[in-house]
């Protein structure tokens, strides 16, 4: 029955990952590998089309470390962390103001001697990756398949969002919300120099964006966040 259910999650960049903007503005912190998975899963789902039912993914730890290009020797011990920690993760806003929290999965299981990860995600987490016909952002998974940042795959997102005029706005306090560090960073020196300039040289680097970016101060304080971008190379796909 289970072996029905599963849907196997193989190493192609190429497939669309699709999520309500809704939950790309929402407010939750995961590591790098937990973001990974999460992901690649995702792009498993076709966005227009309910999620299948009893849906349970099937990631191999070797299609992961090929998909993201990561060292196989590290990736096993690496996935069963991710894995044990992502069981227990979070979103603590999501839909503007509602202040609610969802799990992202019911299941998370990594089967040591098979090398292999099974998921589930939770019911309310549907809405925000299928059936979506407005208030979404797609992009091939490739974009970010080489990201060695958390951060830089967030940016991503929110930067994928206005790819229609290339620019985005946001407050030093609603960007840290989404990121989840808001006890984090008082000084702004610090914000940029752990998050934002490492997020941008990231994804300058490894993605098809070119990306400039400037604080826009209220007196002495840097309040507002503004980014200018452009594609390089075409990096969106219209569902």
């Amino acid at each position: 029955m289970d072996q029905q259910r599963s849907i196997a999650v193989r190493a192609d960049g190429s497939s669309i990952v699709t999520k309500a903007n809704a939950l790309i503005e929402a407010s939750y912190n995961l590591t790098l590998n937990e973001q990974r998975i999460i992901l690649a899963c995702a792009a498993k789902l076709d966005g227009r089309k309910p999620m299948p039912r009893d849906a349970v993914f099937m990631l191999d730890v070797d299609e992961f470390a090929e998909l993201f290009g990561t060292d196989s020797r590290n990736a096993y011990t690496e996935m069963e962390e991710a894995v044990t920690k992502l069981y227990e993760r979070d979103i603590r806003r999501i839909d503007g103001k509602v202040r609610k929290r969802l799990r992202w999965v019911y299941m998370a299981e990594y089967r040591k001697g098979e090398g292999k990860v099974r998921l589930g995600f939770s019911p309310e987490i549907a809405p925000y990756l299928t059936m979506l016909h407005r208030r979404f952002t797609s992009y091939r998974l490739e974009e970010i398949a080489r990201l060695r940042s958390a951060y830089a795959i967030r940016l991503f997102e929110m930067l994928a969002q206005y790819v229609d005029t290339g620019v985005f706005v946001i407050t030093v306090d609603e960007f840290k919300q989404r990121f989840g560090i808001e006890e984090k960073y008082d000084r702004f020196s610090n914000l940029k120099a752990r998050v934002i300039q490492p997020a941008v040289d990231d994804l300058q680097a490894k993605t098809s964006l070119d990306i400039s970016w400037q604080g826009i101060k209220k007196g002495k304080s840097v309040v507002r966040l503004e980014f200018r971008f452009e594609e390089k190379t075409q990096l969106y796909m219209d569902l």
